[in-house]
């Protein structure tokens, strides 16, 4: 396989890879012998004009060798091309330094301490630094651990509302700062990724007076779990299922989520306003897609500016993620 397609593959397990808290510092791995292994300490961002950006540091086995190290980006600005740059270092070019607390992948750092975590990201002659105004607690709603035989999968929310600052550079672009709100989440894994769910929904709404994030995963058997959602202020509510539907394809799909309630009530409806992203890694592999699909299965994801609604309270606007095993 090419060194370009196997990293396109690489990042596609660990941003897929997405609570109980892991054993050891906040922003420690945890490695596994388990061939699908794969840990995400994911930080994200959403900028006053509109920016998106986001920091991922991982670790997997998954792929050529073992402990791998991979750091990716993502910055989307309104009216600017996407810069996605990522890196692969080896086992002896990522760990974590207990005395400072930072957590290093190749060029790239999490450190959380004194009050506030720092996240910085260069790549490709670049720059993301990320800067949060709290320090990293790790917090596992109800539900957050799957199981799938003997393999496990863990998530928890490590800064659920964050004020935030960021300073982003792409390549040959002057540095600009400005201010957002912050999350940021921890994911382990020994499931593999085609196993691990048929869909996901993800929705943060980060900025403004309502602060929000819900996660729903359907799994592979048709079972729900985790649901939840989170109000700032509140403990995680957990919910009983969702159905996702969508008008037209690809990069002209608009999406509906409907959330329901223990009750089986209609709590909550997503839908999506505007398109930022579609990711489909997997897809444009062609003959090597049918060498990985066995493992990674063929995901796709769609980052959608959208509009969480509830009865008797005021639309709440964030990012929505849907993810799919696969195009309908």
């Amino acid at each position: 396989m090419r060194r370009e397609a196997r990293l396109q593959v690489l990042g596609l397990l660990l941003s897929l890879a997405l609570p109980t808290v892991a054993a050891g510092a906040a922003l420690e791995p945890t490695p596994s012998p388990s061939d699908h292994y794969g840990e995400s300490f994911t930080f994200i961002g959403d900028l006053e004009d509109g920016t998106f950006v986001l920091v991922q540091l991982s670790v997997t086995n998954i792929g050529p060798g073992t402990g791998t190290g991979i750091c990716r980006a993502t910055v989307l600005r309104p009216g600017q091309r996407p810069w996605t740059p990522q890196k692969k270092v080896g086992a002896k070019e990522w760990g974590y330094e207990a005395a400072t607390s930072t957590l290093r992948v190749g060029t790239c750092s999490a450190r959380s301490a004194g009050g506030v975590t720092r996240v910085e990201a260069v790549l490709e002659g670049g720059r993301v630094e990320l800067e949060y105004a709290a320090q990293v607690a790790p917090q596992s709603p109800e539900g957050s651990e799957v199981e799938v035989g003997t393999a496990r999968y863990r998530h928890e929310v490590t800064l659920a509302f964050s004020p935030l600052k960021a300073t982003v550079q792409p390549p040959k672009s002057t540095s600009v700062a400005q201010a957002g709100g912050g999350y940021a989440d921890h994911t382990r894994s020994t499931i593999a990724p085609a196993k691990l769910a048929r869909r996901w929904v993800r929705f943060r709404a980060l900025r403004g007076e309502d602060r929000l994030v819900l996660l729903a995963r359907e799994g592979q058997d048709g079972e729900f779990g985790p649901v939840y959602s989170w109000a700032e202020g509140n403990t995680p509510h957990l919910m009983e299922s969702f159905t996702l539907s969508r008008e037209g394809a690809k990069e002209k799909s608009a999406w509906t989520v409907d959330v329901f309630g223990g009750d089986g009530a209609k709590a909550m409806v997503l839908r999506s306003t505007s398109l930022l992203q579609r990711s489909a890694p997997v897809e444009g592999l062609g003959v090597l897609g049918g060498l990985v699909k066995p493992v990674v299965g063929s995901p796709v994801t769609y980052l959608h500016r959208a509009v969480l609604e509830r009865a008797g309270k005021t639309p709440v606007a964030g990012l929505m993620e849907v993810t799919l095993e696969g195009e309908p």
